[in-house]
């Protein structure tokens, strides 16, 4: 069977913040959940598409975030000890399902070569550990503590945090920034470029990383008016790097012309999916890019390319080459795994 991976799934934070049960049925969440189409993902529906791994967010939800900057959630994080809050009971909840023998956390290269193996066998999804913002590390100094628990990927930023500038908030690294970017490298720690500023970004390289991808981002060339998505040059320097990008599945991410208020201008798969994709191997070959759907990240099935559910995620093979629908489809996060993880947990 070909190995599916995805580079990005909120899996944690829709246990933690929305009240879903994942380890259930579509069918049965989508009942609870009669007038939204926001399910998308649960472990069965994961394990059916044979998703092999996926990368499985750390997300604390600031108190005012990027999306909806006036106004308060109260269900939000106001200062670093709120953040980490979140963050550990968000993997508590990765370490139950492991616990449980429902998922497998991947920290190291055996660890990923042995959950495959098994993979075969009974299909359970492998999680790599990524927190998306790392304002839960209340200081640089406690980054060994999460690297013990398993986190190997680490975004600076989501919208502004303590650490970076981020999406539709320009600025660089803060003095804790590189502080953290420095131990990252040290530690072995991946760098998740994905809603990081342009000016952390460069700023990141320039102190050094251990590895830097951009879990779920698209080509800014093709969706030109938010620094959410990447430059060619950005593109360019994760490929010099030996990284990798996955592509992400939200419409309005995929084509500017596209929003909730005017769902008008089609986006399909065959369109401007298969565009960012070719757009980006142009730039660093097919063998870096793969799928970083974030499937389950606030938006639906109505807001996606024809995603129902991410067993649709096989469908992306169809609209690249033949030579490289392996690689899109797993082959090439794999890779990036292999050549980043620690040997050994």
């Amino acid at each position: 069977m070909q190995p599916i991976v995805d580079g990005h799934l909120d899996l944690a934070f829709n246990v933690t913040e929305s009240g879903r049960n994942l380890e259930q049925s579509i069918t049965a969440i989508r009942t609870l959940e009669p007038n939204s189409d926001l399910a998308t993902v649960s472990l069965p529906e994961m394990k059916r598409a044979g998703v092999a791994v996926a990368f499985a967010t750390l997300f604390a939800l600031p108190s005012v975030t990027w999306t909806h900057p006036d106004q308060i959630n109260p269900r939000g994080y106001s200062t670093p000890l709120e953040a980490e809050i979140q963050g550990l009971a968000q993997l508590a909840v990765y370490e139950g399902w492991a616990a449980r023998g429902v998922v497998r956390i991947i920290k190291s290269v055996a660890d990923l070569d042995h959950h495959l193996e098994l993979w075969r066998t009974d299909g359970l999804t492998g999680l790599v550990i990524l927190m998306e913002g790392a304002d839960p590390i209340v200081t640089p100094d406690d980054l060994p503590k999460w690297w013990d628990r398993g986190v190997r990927i680490i975004a600076t930023s989501w919208g502004k945090t303590r650490y970076a500038g981020g999406t539709e908030s320009p600025g660089g690294l803060t003095v804790a920034g590189r502080e953290l970017i420095a131990g990252m490298k040290s530690l072995g720690v991946i760098l998740d470029a994905s809603h990081q500023s342009w000016e952390a970004f460069w700023e990141s390289l320039a102190i050094g990383v251990h590895r830097v991808i951009a879990s779920h981002s698209n080509a800014f060339a093709l969706r030109a008016t938010t620094n959410r998505h990447l430059t060619d040059a950005m593109i360019q320097a994760i490929g010099d790097r030996d990284g990798a990008i996955g592509v992400v599945l939200f419409n309005s991410f995929l084509d500017a012309r596209w929003s909730r208020e005017d769902r008008s201008v089609p986006v399909t798969l065959e369109g401007q999916v298969k565009a960012h994709f070719a757009h980006m191997a142009a730039l660093i070959g097919w063998d870096k890019l793969g799928i970083g759907s974030d499937l389950d990240g606030g938006f639906g099935s109505s807001e996606t390319p024809g995603m129902d559910t991410i067993a649709d995620l096989e469908r992306i093979g169809e609209v690249v080459p033949a030579h490289a629908r392996a690689g899109v489809l797993g082959e090439n996060w794999l890779a990036l795994l292999r050549r980043s993880l620690p040997t050994s947990s």
